[in-house]
Order: C-alpha cells, then sequence, then structure tokens
C-alpha cells in the first residue's frame, strides 16, 4: 500500500483541474492505496453537487491570520512541511505549476517528492502577471504569438500595478520557475502545453489526456430532456461552460445567430452561470434571437449526460488546448464542433462526428451548419475513445510515477 497525497492550494469551485484531481483520487484509492487531497481553501461547492466525498479533503487551517501575503504564506508553507513529515507520503501529486512553489519549499531537505500536472501555464490566465516577469521575457512574444486565444485575450503590454506588486510578481515567478523544475515528472494534456512547459521552465513534459469514466459507453439518459425544455421538433446546439469571456460562449451566439439564417429549426441551449451572464443574455437580445437561445442556468452535475444525449450538437468554442466536456459528449455518440487550439491527435479528427473550425464568426457559423446537416451512420459510440477513459489515464500516471522509464 502506497501513501499518495494530492495537494491543490484551494478547492473553491467546479472545472475540469478539480474533476481529474477527484477522479484521479479515486483511482489511486480503488488499488489499495491510502490517499490524503490536502488544501488550504475549501468550498463545497467544489465537490460537483455531491458527486465526490467531503471526507476525502483535508483543510489545513493556519494556526495564526495575518494580513501580510508572505506571512500567510511562510505559514502554508511550514503547515505543508508538517503535514507531509506527519502522513510520510510515497508521492506528492501537485494540481498545478502554483502548488510547485509551495512544494519546492516544503519539500526541500526532505526525502518527499513531487510531480505535478500543468492543465494550463501562466499564459492560459489572462489575468495572471507572472508570464510578464523578467524571467519569462525571452519567450513572451514566442508563446503569446502562439495562438489565436492568446493574442486574443493576453495583452502584449502588462497592466499598470504598483512597485510592490510587481517585486512581488517577480519573486513568485522565480519561485515557480524553480518549483517546477524540482519536480519528478510533469504531466500535460497536450504537445502545445508540452512545448510552452518547455520553453518556460526548461523541462520536457509528458502528453496524457483523460477526460471520462467507462461507464459512459453504456450510458443511458434518465430524463428526456427535449420534452422537459419543450424542444422536442427543434435541433438542440448545446454548451455547458462558466460562463465567463475565455469561454468564447459571445462567439458561438453570433455563430448562431448567422446560422439561424438558413437553419430555422436549430435552437441554441447554454447551461452554466458565471461573471459573463448578463453581457451574454443583454447580446441574444439585441441580435433578436430571444426566442432561439435558451440559457438553463448551473446544470446538477447528475443531469450533465442527459444533456449531452440529448443535443444534436455540442458546441465548444473555448479557448483551450484540452477539455473534458466535449470528449463526454463524443463519447456519447454526439456531434462535436470545437476550435483549432484543441490539440489532440491526428488520429481523432478524422473522427466524423468532430468538426473543427478558427474561433471566428464566419467559420464558426459554417462548422454548426456543416455539423447539424451531416449524416453519420449510427454505429458504436467509442470509436477508439477507450483510450481516453480515467482508467486509461491514471494507469499510465501510476506506471510513470512509481516505474519510470530511464
Amino acid at each position: 500500500m502506497k501513501k499518495i497525497v494530492l495537494f491543490i492550494n484551494a478547492l473553491t469551485t467546479v472545472g475540469g483541474g478539480e474533476r481529474l484531481m477527484f477522479e484521479e483520487e479515486k483511482y489511486f484509492r480503488s488499488k489499495g492505496n491510502r490517499t490524503y487531497i490536502l488544501t488550504y481553501d475549501f468550498n463545497k461547492r467544489a465537490l460537483f453537487d455531491g458527486a465526490y466525498n467531503r471526507r476525502r479533503v483535508k483543510i489545513m487551517n493556519e494556526e495564526k491570520k495575518s494580513n501580510n501575503v508572505l506571512i500567510t504564506t511562510i505559514f502554508r508553507i511550514l503547515l505543508l512541511r508538517s503535514k507531509i513529515r506527519e502522513i510520510k507520503p510515497d508521492i506528492i501529486i501537485a494540481q498545478s505549476a502554483w502548488e510547485c512553489i509551495y512544494l519546492y519549499f516544503a519539500t526541500l531537505f526532505t526525502p518527499y517528492f513531487y510531480v505535478v500536472h500543468i492543465h494550463g501555464t501562466i499564459f492560459w490566465f489572462d489575468n495572471n502577471l507572472l508570464k510578464y516577469a523578467f524571467i519569462h521575457r525571452g519567450v513572451f512574444n514566442e508563446i503569446r504569438n502562439s495562438l489565436v486565444g492568446h493574442r486574443e485575450f493576453i495583452p502584449i503590454k502588462p497592466p499598470k500595478f504598483n512597485l510592490a506588486k510587481k517585486i512581488a510578481s517577480e519573486l513568485i515567478a522565480v519561485a515557480m520557475y524553480l518549483g517546477v523544475r524540482k519536480a519528478k515528472q510533469i504531466f500535460v494534456l497536450s504537445n502545445h502545453m508540452r512545448w510552452e512547459v518547455g520553453r518556460l521552465y526548461g523541462k520536457d513534459a509528458i502528453v496524457l489526456q483523460g477526460a471520462f469514466p467507462r461507464r459512459i459507453f453504456s450510458y443511458k439518459p434518465k430524463k428526456n430532456i427535449k420534452q422537459k425544455l419543450g424542444l422536442t421538433n427543434k435541433k438542440i446546439i448545446l454548451t455547458i461552460n462558466r460562463l465567463d469571456p475565455r469561454k468564447r460562449v459571445d462567439l458561438l451566439i453570433k455563430a448562431f445567430r448567422q446560422m439561424d439564417k438558413k437553419e430555422k429549426n436549430a435552437v441554441l441551449v447554454i447551461g452554466g452561470k458565471g461573471p459573463d451572464e448578463r453581457r451574454l443574455k443583454r447580446m441574444v437580445k439585441n441580435l433578436n434571437i430571444g426566442d432561439k437561445v435558451k440559457f438553463l442556468g448551473h446544470v446538477k452535475e447528475h443531469e450533465l449526460w442527459d444533456y449531452y444525449s440529448c443535443c444534436d450538437i455540442f458546441a465548444h468554442l473555448n479557448w483551450a488546448d484540452f477539455a473534458i466536456a466535449p470528449f463526454e459528449a463524443l463519447a456519447l455518440g454526439k456531434k462535436v464542433v470545437w476550435t483549432s487550439e484543441m490539440n489532440v491527435e491526428k488520429s481523432l479528427i478524422q473522427n466524423k462526428r468532430i468538426f473543427v473550425t478558427d474561433p471566428e464568426v464566419k467559420k464558426a457559423a459554417q462548422a454548426l451548419g456543416k455539423a447539424l446537416n451531416a449524416r453519420i451512420a449510427k454505429g458504436s459510440k467509442s470509436n477508439n475513445l477507450y483510450k481516453y477513459t480515467w482508467d486509461q489515464y491514471f494507469h499510465e500516471i501510476d506506471k510513470l510515477c512509481f516505474y519510470p522509464k530511464t
């Protein structure tokens, strides 16, 4: 039996990274290991509507509270170091490059080591100032210019901030650089992310992709969602996201409006909540397509696959190189439209259910229309998708963590 620590700085929201961590913990526990999820901040909404067990999460509360970020960070490092010595883990799995900062210092001069998942570098978060640090100056333009989304969401010049914040940003960037380099293994979800990690940290990463449990291939819908929504005779284009600008739901709305001129029987169904919701609803109203667009609000975890199953097309125009939701829809036999930024194997792109578009209104509208009218013979939902199951994904991680290639 191995002792495995999964460390995440804050577990307060739902997302692909959080889902992957819970599934990873479940996998290693199912193999007879003792697992621990450690975090500093926790909110029960991160449990995906109760799909995951709260008892698996251990919250490390600081005994001393401070308004000083540096002092708080030092306390947290010491707390993590103490917890690691108490557990004596065989391995620690960090959930992002950010956790590597804490782990670099917490494992210093100890026999304990860590690996890290980097689902998105600092260039995939538009509000992360570390990308502007001096240590990354030599590769900033190269990485920013490598993708449409980077150019779309990342300003060339950093926002103005005071000297203290600038100094802190520079120091944190160096600490993250050292922390990532100290990791025994780095796992990423795409070749592009591997390239970014190499340019930022001078370390090679291992590309592995996982998105869903094996049971999805035999899933039978529990609810008739089309009937529930009153859309029985309609063709549904579905997207379910946190509603924020980087998800490009505004692009999807505009593309749908253009496509709707030819496809009168289609409706756009948007699931999720977020800071961009009010703007998106106003956009729908201004485009006079309120009768063709339906906002669902929050979609409960146990209903997700029923919604995916009801749609004719799942649209994923997000700024992302890999994502779970479109793979789940694909595994359920749905046609999927995603952007050319999705960095997947060439063999997968040959899947007739996948329609790739550049993140532009006209091209996205054409892809939606093409997908809507594509007649694809019914067959196996799997279509060689078994390699993207959680079991296969975590099996590879297990091998590489404990039996690394020499």
